[in-house]
């Protein structure tokens, strides 16, 4: 799947970066077109001439070649396999070839007996004036060697082909970013997905572990109770292996979980142990992470609950817009002051799911007083 999303970006960005060429040449070689009619309609003694129109695009022709050797051949030589020298070595030399052919393909080297009349206008009328062939001064020859070749004209060019092929590097640096940025995201959301599977799969253990200790507890105090908190278990298993690898489940899933949850903790306990679960009767259709809440109601069955003392859990889940606030309180015996929801495995774990899950949209506070013990959570909801 990895491997697959990045081949899709790159195929994308490589059609978009030839649209982008195609669309800028072919509005190259509509400008002559377009600039002989602009002028036409500003100037009605203007001709069209198919030869400027000719001209124009044999220019362009020599620029397009220069491209695409540079496109093709030289951008890779230099992102692919980074043989800079030679990258440079040839982008001269093929800028080089460039101003001689255009230097070759200069209209002065042509005959001009097709060149268009010219107009003369004065106030009262408008005169032809021919040119005739016999008065015509025939091209001088440029002197000074193949040196002499580059007047401003190709020095122009040169520059020009300079910024051409330094757009075309610079277009495929851009997409070229685009993919490696694509793919530092990619390789981090895989990273982020399996730290989370890991916290998951840490979870489990942890939570059948506990579950199970106070099963064994009940088998001889009360077996009748004790096969009904294996029925009880076995929902929460099922629930753990069908959603607990899944990155959301219901609000109402969640809910019948913890109830679950609750009811097989109650077994365990007598009436000096005060239960209570506030949940609305009608949740909102909304998703969240599964085994995320049931942490913290573990952790205050685990070191909240005393026999010798009055003790109490109270639980309450409340939705509110797209946020769900939860609460879980407890009693705090005295004789486990030093173990209450010190770090361990539960409550580091479900810190670092929260970080991954929700960074910067959650708040997790809690509050240590004498003889109870609060945890206050606020996190989104997914619709």
């Amino acid at each position: 799947m990895y491997t697959f999303a990045l081949l899709k970006t790159t195929k994308m960005n490589y059609r978009k970066e030839h649209i982008i060429y195609t669309l800028m040449w072919i509005a190259l070689y509509l400008s002559p077109l377009m600039g002989i009619y602009m002028r036409m309609s500003g100037n009605p003694h203007i001709v069209f001439s198919w030869d400027e129109i000719i001209n124009a695009w044999e220019f362009n022709t020599v620029w397009i070649v220069l491209f695409a050797i540079h496109n093709f051949l030289l951008v890779p030589l230099l992102i692919i396999k980074r043989r800079t020298g030679l990258y440079a070595a040839l982008a001269v030399a093929l800028l080089v070839a460039a101003m001689f052919t255009l230097s070759a393909i200069r209209p002065s080297h042509r005959k001009m007996h097709h060149a268009p009349q010219r107009y003369e206008c004065c106030r009262y009328n408008c005169k032809c004036s021919e040119m005739k062939a016999s008065k015509r001064q025939p091209p001088q020859k440029r002197e000074g060697g193949p040196l002499m070749m580059f007047r401003p004209g190709e020095m122009v060019a040169f520059f020009g082909g300079l910024l051409l092929m330094g757009m075309n590097l610079g277009v495929k640096l851009y997409f070229r970013s685009q993919e490696a940025t694509k793919a530092i995201t990619q390789i981090e959301k895989h990273a982020l997905e399996r730290q989370l599977q890991y916290l998951k799969y840490q979870v489990n253990p942890h939570f059948f572990m506990n579950t199970l200790n106070n099963i064994h507890a009940l088998v001889d105090i009360d077996p009748e109770r004790a096969k009904t908190s294996i029925v009880e278990l076995s929902k929460l298993m099922r629930y753990v292996l069908y959603e607990g690898n899944n990155k959301l489940t219901s609000l109402s899933r969640e809910v019948q979980f913890l109830r679950n949850y609750v009811q097989l903790m109650s077994m365990r306990y007598t009436g000096n142990v005060s239960i209570s679960l506030d949940v609305p009767e009608v949740l909102p259709d909304s998703m969240l992470p599964p085994l995320l809440l049931v942490i913290f109601v573990e952790n205050a069955f685990k070191h909240g609950i005393s026999y010798r003392t009055k003790s109490f859990v109270e639980i309450s889940l409340q939705p509110h817009g797209d946020r769900l606030l939860f609460s879980c309180r407890n009693s705090r015996p005295e004789i486990k002051h030093d173990e209450n929801m010190k770090g361990g495995v539960g409550l580091s774990n479900v810190r670092r799911r929260l970080d991954l899950l929700f960074p910067g949209n959650y708040t997790l506070d809690i509050k240590e007083q004498e003889d109870t013990y609060t945890v206050h959570l606020d996190i989104p909801l997914t619709n």
